[in-house]
């Protein structure tokens, strides 16, 4: 299987994120923020873990209807509907557009003090995550 995104792939995704992600009550839909373009491709440069399963989901779906392939993908291939969800969602909620719809004012800009121990990690916010141990394995080279 190749692994590089062709356009039916593109246009696969978009309509199954649509399904996922409509446009409601002012938020644009998915494939209205373009999600199928450059934002679905840093995603999986932030997630290259994602790949395989999303492009194995999308090729099954390729030709069907959004909303009956992605009911299909979530009874069939967990794997696969969940990296398409999590592409999805990732990449809807990191468009600028959507975040200043949403009100989120970005993160906060604090100079970098090497000697202090952040909040989150003072407050044992962070203890959940890394008690469940390293989720993201980098491929072998």
């Amino acid at each position: 299987m190749s692994t590089a995104l062709q356009d039916d792939d593109r246009k696969t995704f978009a309509g199954i994120a649509d399904v996922l992600i409509p446009a409601a009550e002012g938020m644009p839909a998915a494939s209205e923020i373009g999600i199928q373009g450059e934002i679905l491709d840093k995603v999986l440069g932030f997630r290259p873990d994602l790949r395989e399963n999303l492009l194995r989901g999308l090729r099954a779906a390729k030709g069907k209807d959004p909303r009956a392939a992605a009911e299909a993908l979530n009874k069939t291939d967990g794997p696969a509907f969940g990296a398409i969800s999590l592409a999805a969602s990732a990449g809807y909620y990191m468009d600028p557009r959507v975040r200043k719809l949403i009100g989120y004012p970005g993160q906060e800009n604090r100079p970098y003090n090497a000697d202090e121990t952040p909040e989150y990690v003072r407050n044992g916010m962070l203890k959940v995550v890394s008690d469940r141990g390293p989720i993201f394995k980098p491929t072998p080279k």
